[in-house]
């Protein structure tokens, strides 16, 4: 965890305060950038567990006034970034403050944008760099995670849902990453088991995702380093947590590996299974959705990673019996097994075989996405990979998938 900590204290794109305790200096840190600061978060929680009131007193102690705005809903809305901009411009605030999971740092960081440049609609900065045509960046950003999984704190990522046309749209850009991050483990304690099962295996994705990234190599020589240290992190830490989530060790292993995934998607995209995450969001969470499909994905990109997959499972200890591709695939699936998660698509409540049309086609859609994937996915071809590899996934098995 040592060497985790030092990459994290040296890291310099968001200025990160890490640590069990570290909220408590949260009016201090947001004091640097005014007085008055708009504090943005979830539904309920933090308030239930102490944290917001902790927060509260922290600002107070330290001469900053807040305005609260609160009920920020997973896969955060334009309606939700709308009504955050609205007191945001309102009340003339300095700086953004937010204390939630993924969702409610990406709903600040959309709204920090048009509380920044103060024109136009969300809709015009979706898409790669558009905000950077207006602005070097956005407003300051102080932000608070409050599950060990996403890495919202340290992206160039926004993921907002348009409710009318029922999909996700993407704010990519180096302009809305935050100013400070406190990665504070103890606001993870309370988190309940599946929060803290989905959220651990978004992180464990990010790592695994960025490492076998073959195509922005060269952006971050660390970022590989930094994702084997994430790994070994998520592979010993989410079991402890899930089996005990007071073990204050684990949820430390958590938040660190949380982080680090943050720092590699900083320089290095996600993969195929994101692609598929926005398809199914009505019927599983992110992490459920990008966990599920990673063994499967791993099993069409094998043939042009073999080596960092042989590095990851030599991480996990998984025994080698001369197929590589099935035996990181079947030591992925007992890891799955010792967090109590699905191995299949099926297994899913609610999951539909028609969904699997849904993903193909929305993925199809996605050419940069496919073409930039460890292992490319032509566009001609896209329907019959993707649905081979969906099927699989669907049935458990990759016999198809090793022979695309």
């Amino acid at each position: 965890m040592a060497e985790a900590e030092k990459i994290l204290k040296a890291w310099e794109p968001t200025k990160i305060h890490f640590g069990e305790g570290a909220a408590l200096r949260v009016g201090e840190v947001v004091k640097r950038y005014g007085d008055r600061t708009l504090l943005v978060i979830g539904k309920g929680s933090i308030r239930k567990s102490g944290v917001l009131d902790r927060a509260l007193r922290s600002l107070e102690e330290n001469s900053v006034s807040c305005k609260i705005v609160e009920g920020v809903e997973p896969n955060p809305s334009k309606e939700t970034v709308y009504r955050i901009v609205y007191h945001l411009l309102a009340g003339n605030f300095a700086s953004l403050l937010v204390i939630g999971g993924g969702s409610v740092i990406d709903a600040a960081k959309a709204a920090g944008i048009l509380g920044t440049i103060k024109e136009g609609e969300i809709d015009e900065y979706f898409g790669v760099g558009m905000v950077s045509k207006k602005v070097k960046r956005i407003m300051d950003l102080i932000a608070l995670p409050t599950t060990g999984g996403t890495g919202s704190e340290l992206t160039k990522f926004s993921v907002i849902t348009d409710t009318w046309l029922h999909v996700k749209k993407l704010i990519f850009d180096i302009a809305i990453v935050p100013t400070e991050a406190i990665v504070d483990p103890e606001l993870t304690y309370s988190c309940e088991n599946h929060v803290s099962r989905v959220t651990g295996l978004d992180a464990m994705t990010h790592l695994m995702e960025g490492y076998f990234n073959n195509v922005d190599e060269a952006a971050d020589v660390e970022a590989n380093q930094r994702a084997l240290i994430g790994l070994k992190l998520v592979f010993e830490g989410l079991p402890r947590v899930l089996k005990d989530n007071q073990d204050r060790e684990a949820r430390r292993m958590m938040s660190l590996a949380s982080t680090l995934g943050g720092s590699v998607l900083f320089y290095k995209q996600a993969g195929l299974p994101h692609l598929n995450s926005f398809s199914w969001s009505n019927v599983m969470d992110h992490g459920e959705a990008v966990a599920v499909m990673l063994p499967y994905y791993t099993a069409y990109y094998a043939p042009n990673i073999s080596e960092k997959i042989k590095n990851v499972a030599t991480l996990m200890g998984i025994p080698e019996s001369g197929d590589m591709t099935k035996d990181f695939v079947d030591g992925l699936f007992d890891f799955y097994r010792k967090i109590d998660f699905p191995l299949t698509l099926r297994e899913f409540k609610n999951f539909s075989k028609d969904l699997i049309e849904k993903a193909v086609r929305d993925a199809s859609q996605n050419r940069m996405k496919l073409e930039a994937s460890p292992r490319p996915v032509p566009p001609e071809k896209s329907d019959e990979i993707l649905h081979t590899i969906l099927e699989g996934a669907y049935q458990g098995t990759i016999e198809k998938i090793v022979r695309l």
